[in-house]
């Protein structure tokens, strides 16, 4: 005997038809079954020829203007504050006897930058997946701006104690460059050994000159 289905029987037929409502559980792990296939879809399309250009270091030429760009306006500051010619409070500075001058100063200057340059260089075309280059990138703009305020304040401004705690904080942030470097690539670690040495030494000459009096 076939008895027809009742009202509440046939609302409970069509609710089932419905997968939102017959196994919530089951749509939930549909939805994040589609959401994994879009972020998948999402990182395949990240990985497409245009796009990953984006996440490439910068091209020989780039990253060699960048870093020439760089070092010589450290270099042009720094030759600015130090020129004879600026007009100063005192137009003579009375070096410390180790420091060399002449040729052999201009010869020091030369490999120091020739050295910053080809160490900078090495770290803008490696790999930016590398967690510290960006620390090491950093390292390297912050180290050359030291640079420049410590030529300001004993050259320009004539401060001794102000450009002495200026070049023991360029030491520091060279150390860290230096290290930062090591972890990206050696090579521009080793680069970087002459200038550790020349911030080491302006810092000792800094001092001596700050004790002295001698500016």
């Amino acid at each position: 005997m076939h008895l027809a289905p009742t009202e509440i029987e046939v609302q409970h037929a069509r609710m089932t038809k419905i997968p939102m409502l017959s196994d919530a559980p089951a749509a939930e792990r549909a939805r994040e079954a589609e959401d994994v296939r879009e972020l998948e879809g999402v990182r395949e399309f990240g990985q497409a020829p245009g796009l990953e250009v984006a996440r490439a270091p910068p091209r020989r030429v780039g990253a060699a203007a960048i870093s020439v760009i760089c070092v010589a306006v450290t270099s042009v500051s720094s030759y600015i504050f130090t020129n004879p010619e600026m007009p100063r409070i005192d137009p003579v500075i009375e070096f410390p006897w180790f420091i060399p001058i002449g040729p052999a100063f201009g010869f020091i200057w030369l490999v120091l930058t020739l050295s910053v340059v080809a160490s900078f260089y090495l770290i803008l075309r490696s790999s930016p997946d590398n967690k510290l280059r960006r620390l090491a990138i950093a390292a390297y703009v912050a180290q050359l701006a030291m640079h420049t305020v410590w030529a300001w304040l004993l050259f320009a401004r004539r401060l001794p104690t102000p450009s002495l705690y200026a070049v023991a904080l360029f030491v520091a942030v060279v150390i860290v460059a230096v290290w930062a470097a090591a972890h990206v690539d050696k090579r521009a670690s080793l680069l970087l050994g002459p200038y550790l040495a020349w911030a080491i030494f302006a810092f000792v000459t800094t001092a001596r000159i700050a004790s002295g009096g001698t500016i």
